[in-house]
């Protein structure tokens, strides 16, 4: 019996124009209605998950930054795996030789040690021309507080910043062309601290070795007392792959990648045909009675 179920937001739970269908918003209540556990599984922060999820009042955990926390319903962090500051330097070093936009996710919030208009310009620039959104939607304040790189910051003494306690959750560097992307993950590779890994075609999300999804999963459920076998998890992407290697149970849904559809025990509809909800009524048909 299926007692927790983890999705992946952006590309499988949210539909392409970034929001929640009324099918998938009425899955998860009914989730919440069972008892069962529903996990968002997500390469944002607190912060961006919270402002896509609270106006709607359901219950949810959620792994945070791919992999570094994890927080429970009440938002308490009961798991974390943070990146080690001594790597974040040569790594900007190195987006900057290129350059290429760049931004941290801390315990503080997004932030950049580009100047802060600059790196939300670029930012702005590639959800439109990359991710297709609206140019009109860009000054919607709905939009900009469930996406954290709308709101990024800038640090303006680095050194001091990574002197002190906030922790640096990942890194992210964007809106690369493929032989940029080329350049930088052989870099990249020079650093086995890392795992790295592209979620739209133009970036590479850095994290520590140990975060991945999956990885805190397993941690999580093995405190609950929740086996493998009893979690369903459903993704798009290759951050997605950690936890298809670690549960049986696992759903690609149709607009997801050709790799983790071979990875996956079911494939889904797309995200826009309402493919979590088809997952979740695949493996817990009792879920409407």
């Amino acid at each position: 019996m299926i007692r927790l179920v983890a999705s992946d937001l952006d590309g499988t739970l949210l539909k392409t124009d970034g929001t929640l269908s009324d099918a998938n918003v009425d899955t998860i209540r009914k989730l919440n209605e069972k008892g069962i556990v529903f996990t968002a599984a997500s390469g944002r922060n607190y912060t961006g998950v919270h402002e896509l999820f609270a106006p709607y009042g359901f219950r949810y955990e959620a792994i945070l930054a791919n992999g570094a926390e994890y927080v429970d319903a009440g938002g308490f962090l009961t798991g974390t795996c943070y990146f080690d500051k001594s790597l974040v330097k040569p790594l900007l070093s190195l987006f900057d030789r290129y350059k290429i936009p760049s931004m941290m996710f801390t315990g503080a919030g997004v932030c950049t040690h580009m100047d802060e208009e600059e790196g939300r310009s670029r930012y702005r620039l590639r959800m439109i021309r990359r991710l297709h959104y609206h140019s009109k939607d860009m000054d919607d304040p709905a939009l900009i507080r469930t996406i954290p790189a709308l709101q990024m910051n800038g640090i303006r003494y680095l050194d001091a910043f990574l002197k002190g306690d906030t922790p640096v959750l990942k890194l992210e560097c964007f809106d690369m062309s493929r032989d940029e992307m080329i350049l930088i993950e052989k870099e990249l590779q020079k650093y086995p601290q890392i795992v790295y890994f592209s979620s739209a075609g133009d970036n590479y999300e850095i994290t520590d070795r140990d975060a991945t999804k999956g990885k805190i999963l397993k941690k999580q459920c093995d405190e609950k007392e929740i086996a493998a076998d009893e979690v369903l998890v459903i993704g798009d992407g290759l951050n997605d792959l950690s936890m298809f290697e670690l549960f049986p149970h696992s759903v690609c849904v149709g607009n997801g990648m050709e790799e983790l559809k071979k990875r996956a025990e079911w494939i889904a509809p797309a995200a826009d045909e309402d493919g979590f909800s088809a997952a979740v009524r695949q493996y817990l048909d009792f879920i409407d009675n």
